[in-house]
């Protein structure tokens, strides 16, 4: 099975790796029952009974993990030919997959159960107490999952999607029913878990095909603001990737203490957003060089009198 992926980490919770504890317990149960035999105890044929219960175990267990790992395998790869050719939503084809793999290999470890003499009825009571006991003292992980299955219900984002959440912002990776997986704009991965994700504000960048832009620059105050007003609109409209350029709109946003700021919205392609934002702000800045407009910043004046250095910041700073 580790043949089958080129690093520790990809095989580490894949189909082989679940499937290793059994290959283990019947390597444990050979083990001790050559032992037992080479040393004289009698009930070394009473443990070759369990050879063939054993057996069905782990036949029924590996054709789980074939299984599932096929229909996980060919969901996804199914969702992702989908997503490239026809732009369909595949988040909630990948969130099936992992529920599909998860009931198989539950159902399997059941039907191995059953091999070495449970019966069903008692099998499901203990299963179901058992999962009851593991609900009550996992609840974060139940809450998890209940998340899980509210994401891929009202899906507010999909797979691919840029979005905000908490501190970071990235594309979604991976939505399982326990986790969403984030890829940050710096290759890292941030991993949160779906509750995490359900009850936190979600702010989705790609949803539209449209965004809007909104810039701010700061000119002088000696500056003509209908001069500089008319520089901002003409600059964004004549960018090729600006839409709506009828809804274009420059105006005055804030009178600063040492600047008039002047607020810029223009509509942009989502995915050009920050090609647009870096392009715009560039040219506003070699045009305002261009006309003679003026970008004020704080700066300090200094003062010398009889060889003794006064210095005093622009601004009007109390002075003791």
């Amino acid at each position: 099975g580790q043949r089958r992926y080129s690093t520790r980490e990809e095989f580490v919770g894949s189909s082989w790796d679940l499937a290793a504890p059994v290959v283990q317990l019947l390597v444990f149960l050979l083990t001790i029952t050559a032992g037992t035999e080479i040393v004289g105890f009698a009930f070394a044929d009473r443990l070759v009974g369990y050879w063939p219960k054993a057996l069905a175990g782990l036949i029924i267990v590996g054709a789980a993990v074939l299984l599932a790992t096929w229909i996980n395998n060919s969901l996804r790869s199914l969702a992702q030919r989908a997503h490239g050719k026809n732009r369909v939503d595949d988040t909630l084809i990948s969130f099936a997959a992992s529920m599909i793999r998860y009931a198989i290999l539950g159902v399997a470890i059941i039907m191995a159960m059953i091999q070495f003499g449970f019966a069903p009825g008692s099998l499901i009571a203990i299963v179901g107490a058992v999962g009851l006991a593991i609900a009550l003292a996992l609840q974060d992980t139940v809450k998890a999952g209940a998340a899980g299955f509210m994401i891929a219900a009202f899906r507010p984002f999909r797979i691919g999607d840029w979005v905000r959440l908490g501190d970071e912002e990235g594309e979604v990776a991976q939505i399982s029913p326990f986790n969403t997986t984030i890829k940050l704009v710096d290759n890292k991965v941030a991993l949160y878990s779906n509750d995490q994700v359900w009850g936190n504000p979600i702010i989705n960048y790609t949803r539209h095909v449209r965004r809007r832009l909104d810039l701010y620059f700061g000119v002088h105050y000696d500056t003509d603001l209908d001069q500089a007003l008319e520089v901002l609109i003409k600059l964004a409209n004549e960018h090729s990737s600006v839409a709506l350029k009828n809804e274009t709109w420059a105006g005055v946003h804030e009178l600063g203490d040492w600047a008039i700021t002047l607020r810029l919205r223009a509509w942009v392609p989502t995915k050009d957003f920050v090609q647009v934002r870096a392009d715009i702000t560039k040219g506003v800045k070699q045009t305002f060089d261009k006309e003679g407009i003026e970008i004020p910043y704080p700066h300090q004046v200094e003062y010398v009198r009889e060889g003794i250095n006064l210095k005093r910041i622009s601004e009007d700073n109390e002075r003791d």
